[in-house]
């Protein structure tokens, strides 16, 4: 049970051989009582999800995101501030960001091309986080604080230790901490500068960015946002945006190394508009795919308010709580033939390969009212990039096979690819 060296979910397949669906693993502040299946799911996320909260859930994540991050956050002040951001996320919006995300992908696919091989992931990350700048807080905050994009990315790189890593805070350079603490330090003056700077030149909503769009209810008492919850919901959605989305990017591009589900994405999309790429059937199919085979958030945290009975197990009040996406999407009481990537899941609904119905089957993006307020920004990028791709590359897998890492679940490897033009 190597949960040193970030091996969760061979740990829990340990657990679940001994113990059943439901049990606790771990000692101190990463002790859980973990929910493998459908069953735990919907306890934990289902009607008597008002006995868990989020606050305290994402520890790890708090040191980046803040103590007024909507993850972080329970109702009333979540659903308040997530009211304030839902706007930003409109659908007209996500027409007009994949078109922004195919633009900057086809420099890198050409760069592919002219390569022969490369890994995906460390290539593409930084563009990613660029883009996801941009969409959040403009490209002239990017160009005006040219040393955020690189910040954000040294914070996320400690999260991703594993959890035993990230309780060694040493604030001493070389250490790990040290370096997140001083790449913190400057992001969060950015922030603070952007927001200072747009409230006195009243220009909040020139950009038609998030952070834009939060500035322009400053006049409204009930939408108005302070300067420490606007720091934590830019750089909350920022970095959990980039990274769970470039995991995503890798995992969906894994697939479709196998011909028979690139040429079908690239039959489908040959002829489209990066729009229409966000909505083209087999190529969203694909992609729900590689979310349920490589979740990149793996698992959804809580804490219980209180002490809660389940079947013959007792959650104490403030207890950890973990339901494993991982384990939930590969569920062969669930899923036909786990873990085989079969489109047709999401494609015939009735069919043989169809999709649970159940709501608490596929947790990818989350449950309800904490159903990830992202989703469809992510989505978007993703399949901007699959449209960039597939128009005028073929790839193939450039080394041995891939294993998912990370607290973001992420190929191990970067995912080395070998391409060439179509």
């Amino acid at each position: 049970m190597n949960l040193a060296g970030g091996d969760l979910r061979a740990a829990l397949d340990a657990c679940r051989a001994v113990h059943g669906d439901a049990f606790v693993f771990g000692f101190g502040p990463i002790r859980f009582h973990w929910f493998l299946d459908q069953a735990g799911a919907s306890f934990v996320l289902g009607p008597t999800g008002s006995a868990f909260a989020n606050a305290g859930a994402y520890g790890f994540l708090e040191p980046i995101g803040g103590r007024t991050a909507l993850i972080a956050t329970d109702d009333p002040e979540h659903l308040r501030r997530r009211r304030l951001v839902q706007p930003a996320f409109h659908p007209q919006e996500v027409a007009r960001w994949s078109e922004l995300a195919a633009e900057r992908f086809e420099p890198f696919v050409a760069r592919a091309l002219s390569e022969g091989a490369g890994r995906l992931l460390p290539a593409v990350r930084p563009i990613v986080l660029e883009l996801v700048l941009d969409v959040l807080l403009g490209p002239a905050a990017r160009r005006r604080h040219p040393r955020l994009a690189a910040d954000v990315g040294r914070m996320m790189a400690f999260a991703n230790q594993p959890m035993l890593a990230q309780l060694v805070r040493v604030p001493v350079p070389p250490a790990p901490w040290a370096a997140f603490v001083a790449a913190r330090r400057r992001a969060d003056a950015a922030i603070r500068s952007e927001v200072r700077a747009r409230r006195r030149d009243g220009d909040a909503a020139a950009s038609g960015d998030v952070l834009s769009v939060l500035l322009a209810r400053d006049g409204d008492p009930a939408g108005h946002m302070s300067e420490d919850e606007l720091r934590d919901q830019a750089l909350s959605l920022v970095s959990a945006g980039f990274d769970t989305t470039t995991a995503a990017i890798g995992w969906t591009m894994h697939l479709l190394t196998e011909p028979r589900l690139r040429d079908e994405v690239a039959d489908e999309l040959q002829a489209s508009t990066p729009a229409e790429a966000a909505r083209a059937p087999v190529a969203g199919a694909v992609l729900q795919e590689s979310l349920r085979l490589f979740p990149p958030a793996s698992a959804i945290l809580r804490r219980a308010r209180r002490s809660l009975p389940y079947g013959p197990h007792a959650l104490p009040a403030g207890a950890r709580v973990g339901v494993s996406t991982w384990h939930l999407h590969r569920d062969e009481r669930l899923w036909r033939d786990p873990s085989r990537a079969e489109p047709a899941r999401w494609l015939d609904r009735d069919g043989p390969w169809a999709a649970p119905r159940d709501a608490f089957a596929f947790l990818p993006f989350g449950h309800g009212g904490r159903y990830c307020i992202g989703a469809g920004l992510a989505r978007t990028v993703v399949l901007a990039f699959v449209w960039a791709a597939v128009r005028r590359a073929r790839w193939e897998a450039g080394g041995r096979p891939t294993r998912p890492v990370g607290t973001t679940l992420a190929p191990s490897d970067g995912l080395p690819l070998r391409w060439r033009a179509v």
